[in-house]
């Protein structure tokens, strides 16, 4: 499994000017960051990776968020330090190994003479130790802390498993929109959030309670920024909703994108995650509907169903919105063209493991509901005793993470701008089906530099945060 890991930099005494004046003066060329060369080591690029930097003899002095580069030389790596930050109140080399549990003080020990990636048992008592040490250090400490780690392993399996599909709608989404999906690496369970924060609830509803800065249900100016997007007022009047808005920019924005969990139930008694996407820009929406697989003979993970069972049912409901939508009349604009718009999509996760640590896209197949229907209809997705049965092996060509996203990115599928107004009532019923509804609301943020894509006037205001 893809874990959090911290990295112990002992930065040579030649090497400490050129990397802390790197900092300090901004950067030698633009976009980039300070860097060191160090030994090669295991990290997966998907995971955080913090950096506990000596810039003097025997004293942790600086934090950094680590990012593992490409080679720098025979046997070396570079190691990006981002965000590189001083300590409120640097800790001695002495002073740290006292301040953790005995059976970690010579991992500890070994890391701090030679540098290095830390154990993860050890990770953790290191983490907690430096945030009693410089409390300024617990919220950007937190995802790493041993008290996230028993938060963790105190949620329940349907716990883990909704909040697994939760968290891959919202990776999705940032995908789609083309944002970096780093800040999901942020996540905390509630009761792992520092001691001064106020989580919303003492445990989660969705994956975006664990977020941070997130715009908790009474915010009344989401409420006004998103009145007119179809559907929003079935997501609002959920029991429970809570969003946070992504950018490309923080001080320039030209991408937003808003993200919305609503759920009626809490959340060991929902029943998975259904992505609503829309583009405002085109009017369109898509709708993604997941689907586990599992594990059950030796030709890889395979899905099974029946006829008459939940996903018969929710096929149902999709026909019934598609024979509402095809009495819509496509129309001349063309920024409602569409290859296709049928709006529905099934993707079937062959691994679908909670682990906020890494900020990748599940495997697995996406298949429009067209292509599903010929499927099935063709005999194709046949068990040897004749049961129903889906497989990588049976299923044929299909779409990947990135095929699909590339598509919906520009609208190349979903509804037409008149037909996106009825989205509303398969909204409504998925909520009343126990689903968490991920909703996800790309923007283009117009200004005098960047017009509006295709002259299509916003349906918001962009002055809003």
């Amino acid at each position: 499994m893809i874990n959090a890991s911290a990295y112990i930099l002992k930065v040579p005494p030649n090497r400490r000017e050129v990397l802390l004046g790197h900092g300090k003066e901004g950067r030698y060329f633009k976009g980039t960051v300070p860097a060191e060369p160090v030994l090669r080591f295991e990290h997966s690029r998907r995971a955080p990776l913090v950096v506990f930097a000596a810039f003097e003899n025997n004293v942790i002095t600086h934090v950094a968020d680590g990012r593992k580069g490409a080679s720098g030389g025979t046997g070396l790596v570079r190691l990006n330090l981002e965000d590189l930050r001083p300590l409120t109140h640097p800790v001695s080399f002495e002073r740290l190994i006292a301040s953790i549990p005995t059976k970690f003080k010579k991992p500890l020990q070994r890391r701090l003479d030679n540098g290095g990636v830390l154990p993860p048992k050890t990770l953790g008592a290191v983490v907690d130790a430096l945030t009693r040490l410089d409390p300024t250090l617990a919220t950007r400490l937190t995802r790493f802390s041993a008290r996230r780690v028993r938060a963790l392993a105190g949620l329940t399996s349907a716990q883990k498993g909704n909040l697994a599909v939760q968290k891959e709608t919202l990776s999705m989404a940032l995908e789609i929109a083309g944002l970096p999906k780093d800040e999901i690496l942020a996540w905390s369970p509630p009761d792992a959030t520092p001691p001064d924060a106020t989580p919303p609830d003492a445990t989660p509803h969705s994956f975006l309670d664990g977020m941070p800065q997130v715009r908790a249900r009474e915010d009344a100016m989401l409420l006004t920024d998103f009145d007119n997007v179809p559907g929003f007022t079935a997501i609002t009047s959920a029991t429970h909703y809570a969003a946070k808005t992504f950018e490309d920019d923080p001080e320039h924005p030209s991408i937003r994108l808003t993200v919305i969990m609503a759920n009626r139930l809490p959340l060991e008694e929902q029943t998975g995650a259904d992505l609503i996407y829309f583009n405002e820009t085109y009017r369109a929406f898509v709708m993604v509907q997941y689907k586990a697989m599992e594990e059950r003979g030796d030709d890889g993970p395979e899905f099974r169903w029946q006829v008459g069972d939940q996903l018969s049912e929710e096929i149902a409901r999709m026909d019934a919105v598609l024979a509402e939508l095809s009495k819509i009349p496509i129309g001349n604009n063309p920024d409602g063209y569409r290859l296709n718009s049928n709006p529905f999509f099934l993707k079937f996760c062959s691994r679908m493991v909670f682990n906020p640590d890494d900020k990748g896209l599940f495997p697995g197949i996406y298949l429009p509901l067209d292509l599903w229907k010929s499927l099935n209809a063709s005999g194709r997705l046949k068990g040897p005793k004749d049961g129903n049965l889906l497989s990588y092996a049976n299923v044929g060509r299909r779409l990947s993470n990135a095929e699909f996203s590339g598509l919906v990115a520009n609208s190349w599928v979903g509804t037409t701008i008149g037909q996106s107004t009825l989205l509303e009532r398969v909204i409504r019923e998925v909520l009343a089906s126990g689903k968490t509804v991920t909703f996800a609301i790309k923007q283009h943020v117009p200004s005098p530099e960047r017009p509006p894509i295709g002259g299509v006037t916003s349906l918001f205001d962009p002055s809003q945060p």
